[in-house]
Order: C-alpha cells, then structure tokens, then sequence
C-alpha cells in the first residue's frame, strides 16, 4: 500500500453520521480525504471539523445529490476535475424513507439511492480509480445481517414496508455489489462490502413510525430510544468497519467479500451469490440507465 498521505480516499455522504465518523477515522490516518455531501453550508461545518479534530489539513468536499442518475453523474464529473487518483471510493451515502418516494428517473427511491447509485458512481469514477494502481470500492451496507433478495421485489413492487424495503435494498446492494467485484477485478479495483452495525445518525432519528411495518409500529418507543441523539458515540462505533476496509493493508488482493461489523469476513445470504437473481437486478439497474 501507498503511504497513507499519498493516499485520496472519497466518502460519500461524509458530512454527517456513520460517514462524518468514518471520514475523520480516516483523517486521522494522514491521507487527503473528500467528502460528499448534498448542502454546501453543512459541508463546510463538516470539513472545519474535520481538520480540527483530525489535525489533518488536507481535507476537501464536493457538493453532489446521488438521489438521481444526472446528480450521480454530475458528482463525478466534479470529483474528476482533481488530478488525484483515487484511491478508495466509500459509497457511504444511504436514504431511508417512511413513505413511498419515486426519483427524478422515475425508480424507487430507495432502489435509487441505494442500489443504482453506488453502481453508477463507481463507474463515474472508474478513470481515477484505475490511475490508483490498486484502487477499492467500499459499499455500505445496512439493516441487519445479510438477508434473502427477492428479485421480484426490487422496487418495492410487493408493497412498501418502510424499514423493510430499506433493508431489502441493503441485501439488494450486496449482491450487485458481487456482480461489480467480478466486472472491476480485471480493472485492478477491487470491491467489497462492510457493514456498520446500528446507529444513532440524522437518517435514523427522522425514521417514522410510518416507516415501521405492521406489528412493529408497536415497538415504535424501543425504536426511538434505541436511535436516541448519542453525541456521535454509536456512530464512531459504526464506522470503525468502513475505517478499517479503507486503511487496512489485509484486503489487499480480497474482491467480492462481505465483512461485518466487527471486521470479520462472513458469508452472504445464498440469494445475493445467485446468478439468476444478479442477472434480474443488473437488468433493472440497465435499464434505469437507459432511459
């Protein structure tokens, strides 16, 4: 590996949260770090504390919104207008939502963000990830352990269930994200999956009981106290897995792995590993593409 202040890492969706955590972890490692973000002002406040609780100087961020192909595009070109190769893109940016939304290309917003997103972005940004040498893509999971796709059920088309059709779209992430780790290997850019665990962040304390299913409305309060305003603590605690899968010299040479919260490398649901199931979600995300 690179020295680590030779190295540019870009976390999207780093101005606050799990992803502000993860970008000041990796701060402090001495490496030029990029975060994304979709507010110019909050961006700014992020950055500023970066490099004060960081000691770390070198630190930038980029205005972009990934809820949209055109958004997705548009934060590539900027990230692109840097000379700096790029040595390890976080797709960290995730959306939750409590009711049904649609994008701006007409895709379930979840399925959007989550899914179409991370895949469309990592290709954005292919040219400086090649220029790395031996680049890594981290894909941000969430929900709970790795679960059962339903390839019929991509865009919420079963119904919306909130919470569920947000976890739903995790599992759907990890298996295109095996699908990305097969086309990148030959790129030298390898791809994995990491898992933070729960969190206290903005995403999860704007979670409604609407977006809570059937007889989980009921538990609403446990929910509330469980994702209760922390000061940042359960966030750091979360993003120590993104930490770690950025700066860590152990994945060197590993694509196509999923590692949870602790670090520990563990086995997808066999769902995700399928290939009919990989084929419908690459379909769906083509598609989406094409229009």
């Amino acid at each position: 590996m690179k020295r680590p202040e030779d190295r540019t890492i870009v976390i999207t969706g780093g101005t606050g949260g799990i992803g502000f955590q993860s970008a000041l972890g990796i701060a402090r490692t001495g490496a030029r770090v990029v975060v994304t973000g979709r507010n110019q002002e909050r961006g700014e406040a992020a950055v500023k504390r970066l490099v004060a609780e960081s000691g770390n100087p070198n630190i930038a961020m980029v205005t972009g919104d990934v809820s949209s192909v055109a958004g997705v595009d548009a934060l590539a070109a900027k990230l692109l207008e840097e000379p700096q190769p790029i040595d390890v893109l976080v797709n960290n940016a995730g959306y939750l939502g409590s009711e049904p939304r649609q994008s701006d290309d007409g895709l379930e917003m979840h399925f959007a963000v989550n899914v179409v997103a991370p895949w469309r972005l990592t290709h954005g940004l292919l040219p400086a990830l090649k220029a790395a040498g031996s680049a890594r893509v981290l894909n941000v999971t969430g929900g709970d352990k790795p679960a059962r796709v339903d390839p019929d059920n991509l865009q919420a088309e079963k119904g919306f269930k909130g919470l569920m059709t947000y976890t739903h779209s995790k599992s759907v992430m990890e298996s295109m994200s095996m699908v990305l780790a097969r086309k990148l290997e030959p790129e030298g850019v390898s791809v994995n999956v990491v898992f933070p665990g729960r969190a206290s962040t903005a995403m999860t304390q704007a979670m409604s009981t609407k977006a809570l299913p059937g007889f989980l409305k009921l538990m609403a309060p446990m929910f509330k106290l469980m994702f209760k305003e922390d000061g940042g603590k359960s966030a750091a605690k979360a993003a120590r897995s993104s930490i770690w899968g950025a700066t860590t010299p152990d994945l060197e040479g590993v694509t196509g792995a999923y590692f949870d919260t602790n670090s520990k490398r563990q086995k997808l649901h066999a769902t995700a590993d399928d290939p009919k199931v990989q084929e419908r979600i690459l379909a769906v995300i083509s598609g989406a593409l094409a229009q």
